[in-house]
């Protein structure tokens, strides 16, 4: 596809800014967006060679042949808007020779005359030494262990109800001769074990669709953030009173796993709002809704007013300040990375009031 001409300020800076990326260690792909098209205007060996072309041989396919066809709908939507540079998210890209090769992004645009000028940094995730994580992939490790305490409880609490009932009907069943031993007892026992048993079993499902990398498919978005709340309410209400505000909304196309990592980070980040221990004014309301044709995720609370530096850097990797975020280890930039590479968005808003609120907008599924 051939380009539009461009823009004259862009024509004369573009060359020579170029010219200091030929050798840089990273990828690097420059897009322009212009009359409703997206051309490419350049590309530098490190983001083509390990994707089997040169740079000249890249310029020369369709816009979007090394991605994953799922995933260009929702890169597509990158170069129609004018953002701040993006946290790092991942990608699935196609080798020439046809294998999959993921790679982790940073999209940064700017408003120019008749159109958008659309920089992406690419990192090849193969080409990183084993030994070092990509930030993402230390931002969920973080994730999972500001989980863990939750979940043991949540596990705890019925095994031992399990225990106990156990011992009672071994003492029960130890007298069974006629008139020794009192059926009612053994009833509650039973029904007890069987209400400790299935919470285990939920418990566990929503581990597992939290923490099971699944294929995209399409998913109920009000299930996975009821299984973010079960696991992280252990968390939660320590702080805060939890309010949900769940409605029925259409379905939206994604991985179980990496939307709940995006919904429990969003979680977190509102329970860390709040001093510890918990009074009866504090409040975290958790809606799910369609707003404007999207199906969106709203995180809010009452806490600690959102200060200038946390609202400026909440989607840096690792953020923490001596309030939000401090004691959490995970910050908004893996929320932001998955909605991301989803077609979606993330923003932190201040609220009226005082604390702050975290949306999550996600295109809804096309129709089957």
């Amino acid at each position: 596809m051939s380009r539009p001409e461009l823009p004259p300020q862009l024509g004369e800076a573009l060359p020579a800014l170029l010219d200091g990326l030929r050798s840089a260690d990273v990828g690097v792909m420059v897009f322009f967006h212009h009359g409703g098209k997206n051309y490419k205007l350049y590309a530098n060996d490190a983001a083509t060679l390990p994707l089997g072309y040169s740079a000249v041989e890249w310029l020369g396919l369709p816009m979007y042949a090394t991605l994953a066809p799922d995933q260009r709908d929702a890169v597509a939507k990158l170069y129609t808007r004018v953002d701040p540079p993006t946290a790092p998210f991942e990608l699935a890209l196609r080798h020439r020779d046809g294998t999959e090769r993921r790679g982790e992004f940073t999209v940064a645009s700017a408003l120019v005359e008749s159109g958008i000028v659309v920089f992406i940094i690419q990192r090849h995730v193969g080409h990183v030494l084993q030994s070092r994580l990509s930030l993402l992939e230390n931002d969920r490790v973080e994730l999972v262990g500001a989980l863990a305490a939750g979940f043991a409880h949540e596990i705890n609490n019925p095994l031992t109800s399990i225990v106990l009932n156990l011992r009672t009907l071994r003492k029960q069943l130890a007298m069974v001769t006629p008139g020794t031993f009192d059926a009612t007892v053994m009833q509650r026992c039973v029904d007890d074990l069987v209400l400790a048993t299935d919470r285990i079993a939920g418990n566990v499902r929503a581990f597992q669709t939290l923490a099971t990398p699944r294929a995209r498919d399409r998913i109920d978005l009000g299930a996975v953030v009821a299984s973010a709340l079960r696991l992280a309410l252990p968390t939660l209400e320590p702080r805060a009173m939890v309010l949900r505000q769940i409605s029925a909304t259409p379905k939206v196309v994604g991985e179980e796993a990496r939307i709940g990592q995006a919904v429990l980070a969003m979680l977190l980040f509102a329970s860390s709002g709040f001093a510890e221990p918990s009074h009866a004014g504090n409040e975290i309301t958790v809606a799910v809704e369609v707003r404007l044709g999207e199906v969106v995720v709203e995180v809010s609370d009452n806490g600690r007013a959102l200060a200038a530096d946390e609202a400026e850097h909440a989607f840096d990797p690792f953020f923490r300040t001596h309030t939000r975020g401090a004691g959490v280890g995970v910050g908004l930039g893996i929320a932001r990375s998955i909605a991301t590479t989803l077609g979606g968005s993330v923003e932190l808003t201040a609220r009226d009031g005082g604390g702050a609120v975290v949306t999550m907008r996600l295109p809804p599924a096309p129709p089957e």
